[in-house]
């Protein structure tokens, strides 16, 4: 069999090349195993999510319009936003520090050291964690409750159980279209971003 005919085992490549974050990262226990561009995308899908607020809020029942204050719920200021207004900070912490792992592998490449590399994978798990994990049940919270807006006895269960309402008003001036479109735009971002990096770091 001539060396056309070889299947390149990618993990083996990576313990026997000369990268040290490679040789790290294939050895390495990780819950997030994908591509620094991979996880990118999913981050810019996650921001994806939480607009559907904005069609969720605008749908809104006359019902449930009621629990917001001024009766509008794409002018108000809900509490529950603030959850929302905090899944997209974690995704923005998060895909900085994913861009610096990906900026310094494009910058030094071979020439990483052992313990840079290690540092770097640290930086990278931790920013997946957060933002795969923590960042995206926050937007399924946030996503939830103004769907159970949308059910008139589901809700009226929430407030039986005990359940304080989600929607009052917060001082804090996070309305419904601007967290929405700040996340759209940051979704079309880091959805570049995946794409550049892809284009430029190894495989």
């Amino acid at each position: 069999m001539d060396g056309t005919d070889r299947v390149e085992d990618p993990i083996a490549s990576a313990v026997l090349g000369e990268s040290a974050y490679e040789r790290l990262r294939a050895r390495r226990y990780s819950l997030f195993k994908q591509s620094i561009p991979r996880k990118l995308a999913w981050q810019a899908a996650i921001l994806g999510a939480l607009t559907l607020v904005l069609p969720l809020a605008a749908t809104l029942p006359a019902s449930t319009r009621r629990l917001f204050a001024g009766g509008d719920p794409l002018a108000a200021a809900p509490k529950i936003l603030l959850l929302g207004a905090y899944a997209g900070a974690i995704e923005v912490v998060a895909a900085v520090g994913l861009c610096y792992v990906g900026y310094r592998r494009l910058r030094q490449g071979t020439e990483l050291s052992e313990r840079e590399a290690r540092t770097l994978l640290n930086v990278e798990d931790v920013a997946s964690m957060i933002s795969l994990v923590t960042g995206a049940a926050a937007v399924a919270a946030v996503d939830g409750f103004f769907l159970l807006a949308h059910g008139g006895d589901a809700m009226a269960a929430f407030f039986e159980a005990g359940g304080e309402n989600p929607f009052a008003a917060t001082p804090v001036p996070v309305t419904v279209l601007g967290v929405t479109l700040s996340a759209a735009g940051l979704a079309v971002v880091l959805f570049a971003l995946s794409r550049l990096f892809d284009r430029r770091l190894p495989a």
